[in-house]
C-alpha cells in the first residue's frame, strides 16, 4: 500500500514546513547572540579584536566590537593543560605569537557556544595563528574538523624536522585520544 496519495502528501509539506519553521527560530535565536547576528559566520568580514587572554594552545579569548568572545581556533587540536609539558609549552607559543591587536575570521560556533575561527595577526603578512601553531609543531591538524590542505602541509614539515610535539612519540601528538581516554 502507497502512502504517497494527496493526503499524505500535503501531511508531509506541513510536517516540512513545521519543521523548517522550527529550525529557522531556532537559528534565530542563537544568531541574535552572535556579532554575525544577520549572516553565516563563513560570510562575514574579519572582525578586529583585542587579545584578552590565552586559555591553551588552541583557544582564546577576544574583545572585538565590545563583546568578550571564546575562540578555538580552527583546524587544530593543541595538548591539553595535564599533558605535561605539552600543554604549556603550546599555550606559551600561542602567548609569545599573539599580538594584541588580531582579526577573527569567524567560521562556526562549536558544541560548546565558542566561536571556530581563524585568528591572524595584524602585522606584516598578516600571520595566521593557527597555522604557525601547527607549523611550529605546537599543534596537530584536527583531521575531524579540517578541510584546509596547507594545515596538512605544515604538519608534514613540523613531523620532518621534529618539532615540538613531534620531537618524540606519545599521546601529546593526539589531544583528542588523550581527552577521550579521560573523559569523566
Amino acid at each position: 500500500m502507497s502512502n504517497s496519495g494527496p493526503r499524505n502528501s500535503a501531511l508531509t509539506r506541513a510536517r516540512w514546513r513545521g519543521c523548517l519553521a522550527l529550525v529557522l527560530t531556532l537559528v534565530g535565536a542563537q544568531g541574535a547572540s552572535t556579532p554575525w547576528a544577520k549572516e553565516s559566520p563563513a560570510d562575514t568580514p574579519p572582525l578586529s579584536c583585542t587579545l584578552v587572554r590565552v586559555f591553551d594552545g588552541d583557544s582564546l579569548e577576544l574583545r572585538c566590537n565590545g563583546r568578550t568572545l571564546e575562540v578555538r581556533l580552527y583546524c587544530i587540536d593543541a595538548p591539553e593543560w595535564e599533558q605535561d609539558p605539552w600543554g604549556k609549552r603550546s599555550l606559551r607559543h600561542l602567548e609569545a605569537i599573539a599580538p594584541h591587536r588580531v582579526e577573527l575570521e569567524p567560521l562556526d560556533t562549536d558544541r560548546f557556544g565558542r566561536i571556530v575561527g581563524k585568528v591572524y595577526g595584524t602585522g606584516p603578512g598578516r600571520p595566521l595563528l593557527n597555522l604557525q601553531q601547527v607549523a611550529s609543531g605546537q599543534a596537530a591538524v584536527y583531521r575531524h574538523y579540517c578541510k584546509d590542505p596547507g594545515f596538512d602541509r605544515a604538519e608534514q614539515a613540523a613531523r620532518q624536522a621534529r618539532l615540538g610535539i613531534w620531537s618524540r612519540p606519545g599521546e601529546q601528538q593526539t589531544p583528542w585520544a588523550f581527552r577521550h581516554r579521560n573523559e569523566r
